[in-house]
């Protein structure tokens, strides 16, 4: 993968399994580009993004996803799609905001708690280990 589009598009829930990402996912392609995105949008970073609600550049990487579309279950795709419309709610973010991602990640300190993900992302395999609460933690304490 090269250098990343600026501004970079970015579904909004995508900020979640950033926080949560420890190198695992669906496909080889898929952990090179999210490791590659999570290297460059840690919390200090400046690097300009764009939220959305459908596929990036994450999703173009991911098995599962078959004409723009998340193809992993039925009816993937309009429950992603809520899930991204939930995050940028609670973050208090429109479709197609743009800003540094560190503003991102604050909005997600100042709002989010670990209760608050697993309310967006109840079944997520991921978040079911811990990752995310922990990745959450992380984020607020700065560690």
């Amino acid at each position: 993968m090269g250098e990343l589009a600026h501004p970079l598009a970015l579904r909004a829930h995508h900020l979640l399994c950033l926080l949560g990402f420890r190198g695992l996912g669906y496909s080889p392609e898929f952990v090179e580009t999210m490791g590659k995105v999570a290297k460059d949008l840690h919390p200090k970073s400046t690097f300009p993004i764009t939220l959305l609600a459908e596929c990036d550049v994450i999703c173009a990487s991911c098995p599962h996803n078959k004409g723009n579309q998340c193809r992993k279950k039925a009816n993937a795709e309009s429950k992603v799609r809520a899930k991204d419309r939930e995050v940028l709610r609670r973050l208090g973010f429109e479709v197609k905001a743009e800003m540094p991602v560190a503003e991102a990640w604050g909005r997600i300190k100042e709002r989010l708690t670990s209760s608050d993900i697993a309310e967006i992302c109840p079944r997520c395999q991921w978040r079911e280990l811990g990752y995310c609460a922990e990745g959450l933690e992380r984020l607020v304490t700065g560690k």
